[in-house]
């Protein structure tokens, strides 16, 4: 795929031509809509040559542009939605956000876990949320996605006050405050950016 792009498809590209590689899922990007097009139909026969097939509900063709801002022409990549916007400066950039279909799981599967693991002492519980906290922020950890950590960290804080609250029976065991103030003490994990500064690349 990656010497096929680089040796076949980018010479015969009138303008700049990218690709973006995990794995098996992919975003290219064209300078020019016709460039794009003709990718786009011969892609499928391409793969055929190695009985691979596209996923027809993920593959398609954007307008991704700083000319056109705006979630409206966003895409989702590795678990990200990707979108021009303008920053606090007023300056254009690609924001990502965590795709919410993703958001949602992470939010049900840390409910189950919560709920199946609230038995575990205090130190030895929050030792363990913070593990799934850390996990969670290296991978989603990135510029302009602070709203997403803080959502998902809000959702496993008050998840957690609610069936710690019933451990053993108990109804309530400790009211907000005293809950804030505990994971205070025990430092539960705080959202935090992962990714390091780095130069902005875009099309001319």
């Amino acid at each position: 795929m990656d010497l096929w792009f680089e040796r076949v498809v980018k010479p015969r590209c009138r303008g700049q031509a990218l690709l973006i590689r995990y794995a098996d899922d992919y975003v290219c990007a064209f300078q020019y809509r016709n460039d794009a097009y003709r990718f786009y139909q011969v892609m499928p026969n391409r793969l055929e040559k190695f009985q691979l097939h596209i996923a027809p509900e993920k593959t398609g063709i954007l307008r991704f542009s700083r000319f056109h801002p705006g979630l409206r022409r966003r895409f989702t990549f590795l678990g990200f939605e990707l979108y021009w916007t303008r920053d606090h400066r007023g300056e254009l950039r690609v924001m990502k956000r965590t795709a919410r279909k993703r958001l949602q799981q992470a939010k049900r599967r840390m409910r189950r876990w919560i709920k199946a693991y609230r038995h575990l002492p205090g130190r030895q519980f929050i030792k363990a949320l913070n593990r799934k906290l850390v996990g969670h922020y290296n991978y989603f950890g990135l510029r302009s996605n602070e709203t997403s950590l803080w959502s998902f960290y809000t959702h496993c804080v008050e998840c957690a006050f609610k069936w710690l609250n019933r451990r053993g029976g108990k109804r309530r065991s400790f009211n907000w405050c005293q809950f804030k103030a505990a994971l205070s003490k025990l430092k539960v994990a705080l959202p935090r950016i992962v990714e390091k500064q780095r130069q902005h690349v875009v099309f001319t």
